[in-house]
This record gives structure tokens, C-alpha cells and sequence, in this order.
């Protein structure tokens, strides 16, 4: 995958995710100030692995990480994410 792939990807998925927050806000309260959120596409393995692989790399010490698992991107209007599942990773 390049960059630029890596990149337009991640964009839609975090675009798709603040619709999602806007959606059900009683999520965004669940994320712990200061988190890193980790978008994980199921149905993209190589992105999902890229994502987890570049969250390590780049967490600050005891920041509280979300893992977003996403099972695929639905169409418009609305936000796209298919039964995301939160998890505070420790």
C-alpha cells in the first residue's frame, strides 16, 4: 500500500468516524480525554496492521488508547461505519 493510498483511506475512515460521533454522541463519551483512536477496518488487513503498527510507534506514555473496529463502510449519507466497537486498550 503507498502513501497516498494509506493516507486517502485513513482520511475517509476518520471522516466517516466524526459523522458517526455527531450520529451517537453518547460514543464520543466514552473515549478517555486525551486517546488515541485506532480506526480498524476488518475488510482491509493491511490498513488495520498499518494503523496498530504507526498507533504503537507514535502513543505517548499512559495515553489511553480506543481501539475502533470497523466491519466496513456502509453508502451515503450517513455516516458509513458499520457496527464500530469501541475498546480502551491500557
Amino acid at each position: 500500500m503507498n502513501k497516498n493510498s494509506f493516507a486517502y483511506k485513513n482520511i475517509v475512515l476518520n471522516t466517516e468516524f466524526n459523522k458517526y460521533l455527531v450520529e451517537h454522541p453518547a460514543v464520543a463519551d466514552k473515549i478517555p480525554e486525551n486517546a488515541l483512536v485506532v480506526l480498524l477496518p476488518e475488510d482491509d488487513p493491511a490498513l488495520c496492521r498499518k494503523n496498530l503498527d504507526l498507533a504503537r510507534r507514535h502513543r505517548e506514555k499512559n495515553q489511553p488508547v480506543v481501539h475502533v473496529r470497523v466491519k466496513k463502510l456502509a453508502p451515503p449519507p450517513k455516516s458509513r461505519l458499520v457496527q464500530p466497537r469501541l475498546k480502551v486498550a491500557l
